[in-house]
């Protein structure tokens, strides 16, 4: 299924054939060192049970992990996901953003354009009332990832929640539905 296109991607379930391209892709450091729930190495079984936990919440047309795939082929090149933030104290109606792009498909904006499209399906939801994301303070590509989707910087603070990897302090992101719809009006 596909929930959304923007001029080069195409953002749709993950499907059980693509489960090596998965492992292929995360497999790889420089991909997951700023992914704090990833495992690394990420192997099949850790594919497979990623999997498993997704595919309900396609059939239940509540997603909350896109593929990204190119158009131009259609092949998996990263993922986006949107689920119930792990802050300690969410805006009511948060939904967090997370991301993961492979190495060779670095460097050309390929996730800003994905990250702009979840924020969209995000806020199509009507129990959405704000975005959340928090990365880590050296993780300069991401950060700028979120000011392109819109998200504002709220701020170093404590990590909230137990990581595989990452430093102690994140950095937390924010957009509400009114600023969200704000700037479309704008």
């Amino acid at each position: 299924m596909i929930f959304a296109e923007t001029e080069r991607l195409v953002l749709r379930t993950l499907e059980k054939d693509e489960l090596p391209r998965l492992v292929k892709l995360l497999d790889v450091w420089d991909v997951v060192r700023w992914l704090t729930v990833v495992p690394f190495p990420y192997t099949m079984r850790d594919a497979e049970t990623f999997y498993a936990e997704m595919a309900p919440t396609y059939q239940n047309n509540a997603p909350e992990f896109f593929t990204l795939a190119l158009k131009s082929d259609n092949l998996l090149i990263g993922g986006v996901g949107l689920h119930a933030p792990r802050t300690p104290e969410p805006v009511a109606g948060e939904s967090e953003i997370g991301y993961w792009l492979g190495k060779d498909f670095w460097g050309r904006g390929l996730m800003s354009e994905a990250a702009c499209a979840v924020v969209e399906i995000a806020f199509s939801r009507p129990t959405t009332r704000a975005i959340g994301a928090t990365t880590s303070p050296g993780n300069k590509a991401s950060q700028c990832v979120l000011r392109k989707a819109g998200l504002r910087d709220l701020g170093i603070m404590p990590r909230p929640y137990t990581a595989l990897r990452g430093s102690d302090e994140v950095v937390r992101w924010l957009m509400t539905r009114e600023e969200y719809e704000r700037e479309q009006t704008a």
